[in-house]
């Protein structure tokens, strides 16, 4: 089951410089807990039910992890770095490193692609520690943006906030969209955030005349 993962997992880890048999056991882990996110919900997740269906020893896992928090912190990390890499390369015309908040559309195509983990995260109970960890990277993409010295803003601490406003605001959109089975695109409903969005940042950045 864990090989459906593999082929397109949709939280790719941080790539390291290790052997293969290391690269192994980390997509086993990865794979496992997906699939058990899917499952059961994260909160009740144990590392040792991890560790059962990864095929993967104990010693083995806290060699390179902490405990399943940091193993899913690690999974997300991988995330972050393709969202902003979408984000800075140039697709075709639409998009480029000047585009603001332009992880947002690649992050809408990737929740859309990855519906079933999606609904087992979003809005709830089971999975208030994943959604806290996408906030936070949510909110790091933002951050990069507001920190740009083009597109600073304003008033000192104005930034975090606009940064957790903007993260919760995409987690909100995407629990409507999927719990309410919306017929729309991701780059419809990308199309929507930015309308409503852009123009509450631009009003707190510093003006560029």
């Amino acid at each position: 089951m864990l090989n459906k993962f593999h082929a397109a997992v949709p939280f790719t880890m941080k790539e390291e410089k290790t052997d293969k048999r290391v690269t192994r056991t980390h997509q086993a882990l990865r794979g496992a807990l997906i699939e058990l996110i899917v499952e059961t919900g994260f909160e009740k997740l144990s590392v040792q039910q991890i560790l059962d269906r990864a095929g993967v020893g104990r010693a083995t896992f806290y060699l390179h992890y902490r405990n399943k928090e940091d193993l899913l912190r690690t999974s997300l990390d991988g995330l972050r770095e393709h969202l902003a890499r979408e984000w800075h390369s140039t697709t075709k015309g639409k998009m480029s490193p000047s585009t603001p908040l332009g992880f947002s559309l690649p992050f809408f195509r990737h929740v859309d692609g990855h519906r079933k983990l999606y609904r087992a995260i979003v809005g709830r109970e089971s999975g208030i520690i994943v959604d806290r960890q996408m906030r936070r990277l949510l909110a790091e993409l933002v951050h990069e943006e507001l920190d740009s010295p083009e597109r600073r803003v304003r008033a000192t601490g104005a930034a975090d906030l606009a940064a957790h406003y903007v993260a919760g605001a995409l987690m909100a959109i995407v629990t409507w969209w999927l719990d309410r089975n919306i017929k729309l695109t991701a780059e419809e409903i990308d199309a929507i955030f930015r309308q409503m969005t852009l123009p509450a940042l631009d009003a707190i950045r510093v003006s560029s005349k």
